[in-house]
């Protein structure tokens, strides 16, 4: 076994409560990320970890391995670093690479999987792959402040599109990483704050750039978008 893939779904989110549960058609959220985590091969084993009853019960009916996550895991302060390390010491003996699934997305896609798994295994002075995404017309550039009732004003350095810096952000659909490298820094107790983001999955980080549609649920917009998506639904 190659790789490790955890699901992780908590049930104390403070944006959509539940989200990993609600209903896209007539499967939950996080249904169709363990789907996907089950397609992914032979070399891939999968791991829900979660404190959700529903999840549990789901798991439990179709004989899927789970973590039943301990309180102390599942708190606003607690930090997805530690829910892998809970998920690798007990599950993954022997595995090279883990890789994080988030229950709350919804729109999967194999190959992005396949892609940075083959990238890893063919460039082993790279620690990690994160899927990335070009913000494209959400540029900060053109953000404001939040205001209520008058519009801030804000210079802009770059007015048309096309002449705005490129940026990225990571779409929460792929991360993969070499688990000795991040078990070292774990367990090194390094304070990730004081370096620089997603550090805890190594040093050199590839990012991986797709123009995919990756919905990662956190309103019910967001479920209303996913749905017209995946199943034709109405997005009133």
């Amino acid at each position: 076994m190659k790789v490790l893939s955890v699901v992780c779904a908590r049930a104390g989110s403070k944006g959509l409560k539940n989200k990993c549960i609600e209903k896209i058609g007539q499967k939950m959220v996080i249904e169709y990320t363990i789907e996907y985590s089950l397609s992914l091969g032979e070399d891939v084993r999968t791991i829900v970890s979660t404190d959700i009853n529903e999840v549990i019960d789901y798991c439990k009916k179709n004989n899927i391995e789970f973590i039943d996550r301990k309180m102390n895991l599942c708190t606003d302060e607690s930090e997805i670093e530690d829910a892998l390390a809970d998920a690798i010491n007990k599950t993954g003996s022997g595995v090279e690479y883990c890789s994080l699934a988030y229950g709350n997305v919804p729109t999967r896609y194999p190959h992005l999987f396949q892609n940075a798994f083959n990238f890893l295994e063919e460039n082993k002075d790279y620690d990690a792959v994160i899927s990335m995404q070009n913000v494209e017309k959400y540029n900060p550039e053109w953000m404001f402040e939040y205001a209520v009732d008058v519009l801030p004003r804000k210079k802009a350095a770059h007015f048309r599109r096309q002449m705005l810096p490129q940026k990225m952000i990571h779409d929460a659909h792929t991360t993969i990483f070499r688990v000795d490298k991040f078990m070292d820094k774990y367990n090194s107790k390094v304070d990730y704050d004081s370096e620089y983001q997603y550090s805890m999955f190594g040093d050199k980080i590839k990012p991986m750039i797709n123009n995919e549609v990756i919905i990662d649920i956190d309103t019910l917009k967001d479920i209303k978008i996913a749905d017209y998506f995946i199943n034709g639904g109405n997005i009133k």
